[in-house]
């Protein structure tokens, strides 16, 4: 099955945040990802089978970089 690339690369090891259509957001950082079938599966810092976050990609606002200091 083919891949896409739908992250920037300069977003890995960073910290970003997600926004949906409905305006919940989830804040974390990455560490690797993957897409299929309109999903993104996105593996966080302690990647486990069972901490994959997967988002259909018509819920999706907006991904972006977010600053925490």
């Amino acid at each position: 099955m083919e891949q896409e690339v739908i992250f920037m690369n300069e977003y890995l090891y960073k910290d970003i945040k997600i926004t949906f259509l409905d305006n919940l957001h989830v804040l974390g950082m990455y560490m690797g990802y993957y897409s299929f079938n309109n999903t993104i599966v996105i593996m966080p810092e302690e990647d486990h089978d069972d901490t994959r976050l997967l988002i259909p990609l018509s819920a999706v606002k907006t991904i972006e970089p977010w600053p925490i200091d």
